[in-house]
């Protein structure tokens, strides 16, 4: 039988295998060229600083009317960000990641589910 740290070890081994993939990669590379786009690591920091500004009030169980401004320029700040190309491809690559990541979660589970079935059948 696997002990959990053996099950670990292999866990570490198949995260490296999926560093390998080359959607890894794409996002690797769209990660870099949107870090590097002035206006576009200008606009995400705006954007982080907004969002803790609402995480505040949020968690000071502020009416949303009260900060309803900071939730508007979120929105705008964020439909601009997207049409900058290289914020654009770093989306698609990370959507793409999330994709494979799921289809392997998903890949899993019905193995693992399929083998105990067959135990469970006496195969």
């Amino acid at each position: 039988m696997l002990d959990r740290n053996e099950l670990w070890a292999q866990t570490e081994e198949l995260a490296d295998l999926i560093m390998q993939a080359p959607e890894i990669a794409r996002y690797q590379e769209a990660e870099a060229k949107m870090k590097s786009h002035p206006t576009a690591s200008r606009m995400i920091q705006e954007l982080k600083d907004l969002q803790e500004q609402v995480a505040e009030f949020q968690a000071r169980q502020v009416p949303p009317m009260h900060y309803v401004h900071l939730l508007r320029e979120t929105e705008s700040l964020l439909n601009r960000l997207e049409k900058i190309p290289e914020v654009a491809e770093f989306q698609r690559a990370q959507a793409a990641v999330n994709d494979l990541l799921q289809a392997l979660t998903q890949r899993l589970a019905r193995a693992v589910l399929e083998r105990v079935a067959d135990v469970q059948e006496g195969g």
